[in-house]
This record gives structure tokens, sequence and C-alpha cells, in this order.
């Protein structure tokens, strides 16, 4: 009698079902308890909050009755029958419409009750609120499948950049020190996307990040002006890529081949405001002869930008200076 006494102690039993009952109504999560036919007989707050109910209009009711969706109850019945029939817990996750917070994804798990005989005598169950976590999820494979995209992208670049300048190449130190340029330009202008999270580009940044890799070799020979215009990714390297070929033009052949030599760089919206004009004119620099061939820059000035960019670009080689014109279609943020 003493032992048995001893094993049982009421204000212990009492003080862990305090204990218990603190940590349910603590607890974010939905904490609930079904008895053998499917209705609630436990629910602690956060439950009773996502349902908008008392306790006292709760207990006693089941899900369909409680106001469930007739195939979601439905579900759970189920579900309920199987952990009876197996003794072994199972695992879902399905939508729900929080009382303030509209539809949520809950992540549930009902659990056997066991009695001393090792029968079933209720179903426990935990649900908790994924919303976030998912679409965080969604989030990270969407950008997973961007950066995929772009790698291709990218790659597809620098294969075509790299072929078409060794097409017909005569000298390998030449073709190796133009590579390493375009190569370059094409890093710097990963570098402004990257530091924008890859949400597009400024075209001030674009130019002046192309006119800068060119200043030390040919000091602050350039004159930039325009409007704020941010441009999507594509074109952000499509321009970068076309400026870079212009300023190499104009280092080796153009204005900025001698003292003197200035280029400008002026952009501005059209009456509409449906595209940028983006115009670059070189003075002061030695005559200009039209060429007898084209090479890759000029290509990539005419073919490329009109696909990458979905524009258009106009090459007059005048005789005191080139001149380039360049169409943007372009898309207000």
């Amino acid at each position: 009698m003493n032992d048995l006494a001893h094993a049982y102690d009421p204000a212990a039993a009492s003080a862990k079902l305090r204990l218990y009952e603190a940590i349910m109504q603590a607890t974010p999560d939905l904490v609930y308890v079904f008895d053998l036919q499917h209705r609630f007989i436990y629910a602690n707050d956060a439950l009773l909050t996502m349902w908008g109910r008392s306790w006292d209009d709760a207990i006693g009711k089941t899900c369909l009755e409680l106001g469930y969706e007739p195939w979601h109850a439905a579900m759970h019945d189920r579900e309920i029958e199987q952990v009876i029939a197996t003794g072994r817990p199972i695992r879902g996750d399905v939508p729900f419409p929080h009382t303030t917070k509209g539809v949520r994804i809950y992540d549930y798990i009902f659990t056997p009750v066991f009695d001393p005989d090792g029968r079933v005598e209720a179903i426990a169950g935990t649900t908790r609120d994924v919303t976030e976590r998912q679409e965080h999820e969604k989030h990270m494979q969407l950008m997973v499948n961007e950066l995929n995209h772009r790698v291709k992208n990218t790659l597809a670049m620098v294969q075509s950049l790299v072929f078409q300048t060794l097409d017909g190449a005569p000298d390998p130190d030449e073709a190796r020190e133009k590579i390493e340029s375009r190569l370059l330009a094409l890093s710097d202008a990963h570098n402004i996307l990257t530091r924008e999270n890859w949400q597009g580009a400024d075209i001030a940044d674009i130019v002046e990040g192309a006119a800068s890799l060119f200043q030390q070799r040919a000091g602050e020979r350039f004159d930039i002006t325009g409007p704020t215009a941010i441009l999507e990714p594509r074109r952000t390297v499509a321009l970068a890529m076309a400026l870079h070929e212009l300023c190499t033009n104009a280092i080796k052949h153009g204005a900025l081949s001698v003292p003197g030599g200035r280029v400008g760089i002026h952009w501005e919206f059209d009456a509409t405001r449906s595209a940028v004009r983006l115009h670059w004119k070189e003075t002061g620099g030695p005559e200009v002869t039209p060429p007898t061939q084209f090479g890759f820059g000029s290509t990539l000035l005419r073919r490329g930008l009109k696909h990458d960019l979905g524009g258009e670009a106009t090459l007059a080689f005048e005789r005191d200076g080139l001149r380039c014109d360049i169409v943007i279609p372009f898309t207000s943020p």
C-alpha cells in the first residue's frame, strides 16, 4: 500500500498536467486529439484561433461539423480510420483557411494513443503552418531554374564569342587578347547585374562600366549624359558588349587613338517612352574611311543587338568620327 502511494503522487501528477497544458497552449503549432468517433476531445488555443471558435463551441464535433470542406473532412476520416486499424502514424499536408490569415498550407501528423492493453483509444494530432517554408522553397527553385538558364545563356555567349573571335584570326596572340578583353566586359556586365540582384541595370551604370575599362588608357575623354532607364538582364549584357566593341574600336582606330579625341554617349526616351535611343559619337579623331570588310565587333553591333536587344543599331562612318545610333525597346519597371 505504501509502495502504491509512493508510486502515485497526486501533486506531481497535477504539476505535470499543468506543465503539459502550458506547453500545448504556448506552441504556435496546432495540437488536438480525436476520439474513436472522429470527434475533437482536445484542441489547443492555436487551433481554436485558426477556427475562430471557442472550446465550448468545438468540443465533441467532427471536422465536417466544424465546417471543413466535405472532401477535407472525408480525407481526415479515412486517415483516422487508418491510424486506428494499423496503429501507425500518418502524415500529410493540406490547405486550410485561417480565420484571419486566409488560406494557409499545413503539415500534419496523426499519431495513435494506446491504452494499457495496447489498443488505440484516441488519435493525437499536431499541425504546423508551413506556408512560408513552401513559398521559400518555390522561390529557391525558381532561382535555381533562373540560374541554370543564365549559366546556359552565358556559356552559349562565351562559346560564340570565342569561336567568332578565332574564326579567321591571323594572329593567335591578338585573338587571345581580344577574347580576354571581351570576357572581361562580359564579367563586368554580370557584376553590375549581381549588384542589382539580377533585376536589371541602369543604362548609366552600363555605359560608365564599359567606359571605365578604357579610362586608364584613354583618359577622361567620355561625355556621358542621359536619364535613368533600367534595362532587363539580357539587354544589359547585350548593350555592355556592344559598348565594349565601340570602345575597343575607338581606342585602336577612332577618336581615342589620338590625343584630344573624345567620345560622346547620350541617350533619351522617345516620345512615347516605349524605346530608348542611345547615340555614340566620336570627335577629334583621325579621318574615318568606311571599312572594306566587317569583323566580329561590327557584326555584333549590327546583328547581335537586333537579336539580343530586340532593337536596331546603325553605324555611320562619317569623316569626322564614327557615329552609332542604338534603339532599345523599353518597358518602365
